[in-house]
């Protein structure tokens, strides 16, 4: 654009503009902007706009490089009178020859959006130009302005940043204003996160409809006039009354996606016990209702700390048909309780109702739970106290269990088992080294001489082929268990301790087993007389003896104990069988 022209323009000076009137229409900024666009963001210079849409109206509906006309500039600006200009000369000439639908060309203008779908009403509520409002819903108060690309309609605008005078305005002088913003919220919405009872009054009685409507999380307007009743800021109970009496079922809505909480729960989790009173003094029934999860509100006010309410609701006579209610993991106030980092629950300890031995789903009693922990911190201390002084007790359900976790805490028994996997580490290191030397100094020798020169000279026979899968298998499962060796030291975990060494035993039994079949097999392939098949049977006869004797420590024979193995002497490890079957028993049990 010539820099006179725009120097002009921005001052709104008629006399120099005049002199480009054959140059104004082809005169572009950078960004599109036409000589009446800088006039409208840059002065109030109505006389000007007028001259220069006399002599070249068709920049009335001209869009810069945004899509915006000179009206949505001079709105963003606040200038009423450019505003009120280019309405009056938009007016003139009514209906549009080129436009397909029968819409005067003050409308069209007034309707147009921008690229991020701002009209000019949009554009003066967004800047609180409440005069530009005025002009703009007055010409036009019966079109239903749509959200813009952010979800936000005029209306919504004007109520979230506090604007009452434009709100009421719109209210007012709209027949159908549009509600919506960000998130499904409404003009409601926006009211009472605010906290603006008068807004909250009219858009009642202008729309009494959005006092059901819930936004994306399943809220009501309730349900944040509930929450945001913060001692900091202006009181919400004016608003939650305004709420209530408007309509009775809204106490009762629950958040389809925030775990079916109401308005109750929502007051009950951030400890506004005035809000709680209000609630339930229009709907003392209310208290039923529970979340998702099967959490009633005094659930809630355990899990969140809230002593106020907590004290309040347990001064209530239905207080008893709470305090025993267990959710869908079975815990009841009592259990979450005693998880708490610094509520003072003596109130719920000592109610009359309360069962201070009641299970949750996994057979817990509070007092249980507490004493889980390998070390007691200083609250857990006072809690136990607490709970025994009031009769609490451990529950004794699952005994089995709480002996196995009481042993693997126990550093003495982590030390034996490391012990333990460390001397059946040196067995199958022993038959790895045995069984590979085996592999190649093979019964009968190898060929000297002949086709055959190095092969083994039994290659052909059955039990020399035996011989040699066995003496493979004892191999690799006895190298299996030097691995589970190196994955036992590396884990810190107990439990997956026990489980690797009960492994490493079996893949030992199981080298030990296959070893004895290859030493048999070779026997047998070079020997093959009848003195060899006397010990053959001799010590088949060993083998099935060790094999019922398995059986019977399975079946139930248990006079040995774990804490007895260590009493053993590293020499008794090392006589394999023997203790397999007292390390058998206790293994079994703490690894299953």
């Amino acid at each position: 654009m010539n820099p006179d022209l725009y120097a002009a323009a921005q001052l709104g000076d008629w006399a120099v503009i005049r002199r480009f009137s054959g140059k104004v229409l082809a005169q572009r900024t950078p960004k599109r902007n036409t000589v009446l666009h800088v006039l409208a963001q840059s002065c109030d210079s109505a006389d000007a706009v007028r001259h220069i849409l006399a002599q070249n109206g068709s920049l009335l509906t001209v869009k810069n490089a945004r899509g915006e006309t000179a009206l949505h500039l001079a709105a963003r600006k606040g200038h009423s009178g450019v505003v009120l200009a280019l309405i009056d000369y938009s007016k003139q000439n009514k209906g549009c020859w080129f436009c397909d639908c029968f819409v005067d060309r003050c409308k069209k203008m007034l309707r147009t959006a921008n690229v991020d779908g701002n009209t000019a009403l949009h554009e003066a509520v967004k800047n609180n130009f409440y005069e530009v409002a005025k002009l703009l819903v007055q010409e036009d108060p019966g079109f239903r302005y749509r959200p813009n690309h952010a979800r936000e309609t005029p209306l919504y605008l004007a109520v979230e940043k506090g604007y009452r005078d434009i709100a009421d305005l719109i209210l007012t002088t709209c027949k159908s204003p549009a509600y919506l913003g960000p998130g499904h919220k409404t003009a409601l919405h926006a009211a009472a996160i605010w906290n603006l009872p008068e807004l909250v009054e009219l858009i009642l009685e202008k729309l009494p409809n959005l006092i059901k409507k819930v936004d994306k999380f399943g809220w009501t307007a309730l349900h944040y006039a509930a929450k945001l009743n913060h001692p900091a800021k202006l009181n919400h109970e004016d608003v939650v009354t305004l709420l209530l009496s408007a309509k009775r079922s809204t106490a009762y809505v629950a958040a389809r996606n925030d775990d079916s909480r109401t308005a109750l729960h929502i007051a009950v989790i951030h400890g506004h016990v005035a809000v709680v009173q209000e609630l339930l003094s229009h709907f003392p029934d209310c208290w039923e209702k529970y979340t998702n999860r099967c959490k009633n509100i005094l659930h809630l006010a355990v899990k969140y700390e809230q002593r106020e309410v907590l004290e309040f609701v347990l001064k209530k006579s239905w207080a008893s048909e709470l305090i025993n209610q267990r959710d869908n993991t079975g815990n009841t106030p009592l259990h979450l309780y005693v998880a708490t980092k610094n509520l003072d629950g003596s109130s719920l300890v000592k109610h009359p109702s309360v069962d201070v031995n009641s299970f949750d789903n996994s057979n817990s009693t509070p007092l249980d739970r507490i004493l889980r922990a390998d070390e007691l911190s200083q609250r857990q201390i006072l809690l136990k106290d607490e709970l025994e002084q009031a009769g609490g007790t451990r529950g004794y359900r699952n005994v089995a269990t709480v002996k196995k976790i009481l042993r693997t805490s126990s550093p003495d028994e982590v030390k034996g088992v490391e012990k333990l996997a460390e001397t059946y580490s040196i067995v199958a290191t022993l038959i790895v080294t045995v069984t590979f030397a085996a592999g190649f100094t093979v019964p009968g020798g190898y060929n000297s001489d002949g086709p055959h020169k190095g092969m083994a000279v039994l290659g052909k026979k059955a039990a020399f082929i035996i011989f040699v899968i066995s003496d493979f298998l004892a191999m690799i499962a006895s190298i299996d268990a030097v691995l589970e060796h190196l994955k036992l030291v590396r884990s810190k975990k107990y439990r997956f301790k026990l489980a690797a060494v009960r492994t490493i035993r079996d893949r030992i039994s199981q080298a030990v087993t296959f070893m004895m079949i290859a030493f048999l097999t070779g026997l047998y392939a070079v020997l093959q007389n009848l003195a060899v098949m006397i010990v053959l049977c001799a010590l088949a006869a060993w083998l099935g003896l060790d094999i019922f004797i398995t059986f019977r420590l399975k079946r139930g024979d248990r006079k040995c104990t774990y804490t007895t193995i260590f009493k053993h002497s590293e020499a008794d490890y090392f006589s394999f069988i023997g203790p397999v079957k007292v390390w058998h028993q206790d293994l079994t049990e703490a690894a299953d």
